[in-house]
């Protein structure tokens, strides 16, 4: 039996670390079909040709007999994953460091004098496990590894070199003797380089979602800015125009008396009156972004009530104010649209200044269920990857400002609550 399974043991081990890596990547129709039919095929043809060449131990044959179970390993991964030729490699790769690190510390409990059968396979089954959780769960991003040519040269360059040394180790050549003690040592350095390799994997995965993430922030900023000035001259042209309109409405209503032209030109001068600034909070940037708001919810029933002095948020830049106002708006305009009932499409907006702390305040009615991820509401929408920006905006935005924000949802009332300290000079 133990013959039987030295045969197959390397076969087995590397293609099940290859699908532990793969369970959570984007996989091929009919994945369970695919992985164990194949993985099946290629363990029979591990033991036979095994059985009829035997595993080489010296000159260069034991490189290319290893590498070949590389090649295969790579092969299986694209088989069975919907990916590239460089996913499939990265997550062959990966595999191959995490069995290499089970067969080290399976090394270290045989040197040490072990020769349990369960134990050995235990250790294979924790450390594979614990790896699943730990790593292979976490490396893909919208189920696809980041394998890039730059992640994946050197990870696979220090995984060969590991490799190479370690055939060395266990082949009949010259110089490659030693003790005990140096067997273990040596296994233990080893088993921490390819951990090592895979703990930067995850680290530079966290590190492209957090960048891609700033990204996306700075891209809604600078959308949010672009929007500020359009809108701010969009107004600015509008009120002149409605200015203007009112006084020739005044000078015509004059001329006639005739009811109908009356009631004609007071329906006019009703519905230029939506375009005035109805709003002077002392800050351009505030009153820009509440009267584009204000606009849209008069057009589509939602009520709002604005307490606010906007000379208080004269020590923040325009662009950053409207970034704040303008994604807390939009997100509360979604919210209360989505409701059933018209009397709850109400926005709260206060803007207050207490010891020392602006305090900016924006409540709704919601219907749907919050889900927070990091103290933030997560978006809605089906597309995630391109949105759920504005609420990381607003704190980017406020911790700019050594401020903090708090979102909290009970009793079907969103509240968003901004706190930034007062600068000298500002408020």
């Amino acid at each position: 039996m133990m013959a039987f399974w030295d045969k197959i043991s390397y076969m087995v081990q590397i293609l099940t670390a290859c699908i532990i890596f793969a369970v959570p990547a984007r996989k091929r129709s009919h994945f369970a079909v695919r992985a164990w039919g194949s993985a099946g095929v290629l363990v029979a043809s591990s033991y036979f040709v095994n059985l009829y060449y035997g595993i080489p131990e010296n000159g260069a044959f034991p490189f290319t007999y290893w590498a070949f179970y590389i090649v295969v390993c790579i092969m299986f991964a694209k088989f069975v994953l919907d990916a590239t030729w460089q996913q499939a490699a990265y997550c062959a790769v990966c595999g191959c460091g995490m069995q290499h690190i089970a067969f080290d510390i399976y090394l270290i409990y045989q040197i040490s004098g072990g020769e349990s059968g369960l134990i050995s396979l235990l250790i294979y089954v924790v450390i594979y496990l614990l790896f699943y959780q730990f790593f292979a769960k976490k490396l893909p991003e919208k189920g696809e590894f980041a394998a890039s040519r730059q992640a994946l040269f050197p990870i696979a360059t220090i995984i060969l070199l590991v490799w190479i040394l370690s055939i060395l180790d266990n082949s009949a050549i010259a110089g490659f003797e030693a003790g005990m003690w140096h067997r273990i040592i040596y296994r233990v350095i080893d088993g921490l380089c390819c951990f090592y390799v895979l703990w930067v994997q995850i680290n530079q995965k966290e590190k492209m979602s957090l960048q891609r993430e700033l990204d996306g922030i700075n891209s809604a900023w600078r959308q949010q800015k672009k929007q500020y000035q359009v809108t701010s001259e969009t107004i600015e042209s509008i009120n002149r125009k409605c200015h203007d309109l009112k006084h020739q409405i005044r000078a015509l209503r004059e001329i006639t008396d005739e009811k109908e032209k009356e009631e004609y030109f007071n329906e006019i001068e009703n519905d230029i009156m939506i375009y005035d600034t109805a709003l002077n909070t002392g800050n351009k940037a505030l009153d820009t972004v509440m009267m584009e708001k204000g606009l849209f919810c008069k057009n589509h029933g939602i009520q709002w009530s604005c307490m606010a002095d906007g000379t208080k948020l004269d020590f923040m830049k325009l662009e950053d104010i409207y970034a704040i106002f303008g994604n807390a708006l939009d997100n509360a305009i979604a919210a209360v649209l989505d409701l059933k009932e018209p009397e709850k499409r109400v926005i709260s907006v206060k803007i207050i200044n207490q010891n020392s702390l602006l305090m900016i305040q924006i409540q709704n009615y919601y219907e749907n269920k919050l889900h927070f991820e990091g103290g933030l509401p997560v978006t809605t929408k089906k597309n995630k990857r391109d949105h759920g920006y504005g609420m990381k905006s607003i704190r980017y935005t406020a911790e700019k400002y050594n401020g903090t924000i708090t979102v909290s949802g009970e009793g079907n009332i969103f509240m968003l609550q901004i706190l930034i300290p007062v600068q000298r000079g500002g408020c």
